[in-house]
């Protein structure tokens, strides 16, 4: 804290020290996983001043907070994972498990996300997509089925099987969508 009033003002970021070696995890997905964070950019920021807590630090916190016993997310975040299971140890909490799964993606190879435009509930609830049917295709793009099957997310709830996730990325089209309605 001394180093940081110190700086009068001036911005600063707190880095968190990556130790040497690979950060090894049964992945819920992938199986096992292990990569050596020193290569994925070495030391990273936990904190600016003054903006505060990065999205690494913040999520371990929330996570600890909330008791979370499992993440499972997309795997462009696979390189995260070492830097929060460095530190959920360092917190001295519990580490959830972790599973990383495809992406869906656009016909254009980029992934789908909010934040570039990509498709939303609102706007497939707009064009008159029945939602039954937008569960079972997605129940579908998960390996569980191999038919559209009209349905809700409680029906899938007994036969989730992550092992029967595709492990490339799932190509979402406008045409595809359209089948839905």
């Amino acid at each position: 804290m001394e180093d940081a009033r110190a700086l009068a003002g001036r911005s600063f970021a707190w880095r968190f020290r990556v130790p040497d070696g690979m950060v090894a995890w049964q992945d819920l997905v992938r199986g096992e996983v292990a990569l050596d964070p020193s290569r994925l950019g070495g030391d990273f920021v936990v904190g600016r001043s003054p903006v505060g807590a990065s999205y690494q630090l913040a999520v371990v916190v929330d996570d600890a907070a909330m008791g979370v016993t499992q993440v499972v997310r997309g795997d462009d975040l696979v390189p995260s994972t070492p830097r929060q299971i460095l530190l959920h140890r360092a917190l001295g909490g519990e580490c959830p498990r972790f599973g990383h799964v495809p992406l869906a993606i656009g016909s254009d190879g980029r992934r789908l996300a909010k934040r570039d435009g990509s498709i939303k509930l609102a706007t497939l609830r707009e064009a008159g997509t029945d939602p039954r049917r937008l569960v079972g295709w997605l129940a579908r793009s998960c390996g569980w089925t191999n038919d559209v099957v009209e349905s809700s997310p409680r029906d899938w709830l007994a036969r989730l099987d992550l092992s029967a996730l595709p492990r490339e990325p799932w190509i979402v089209t406008p045409e595809v969508l359209t089948d839905l309605a």
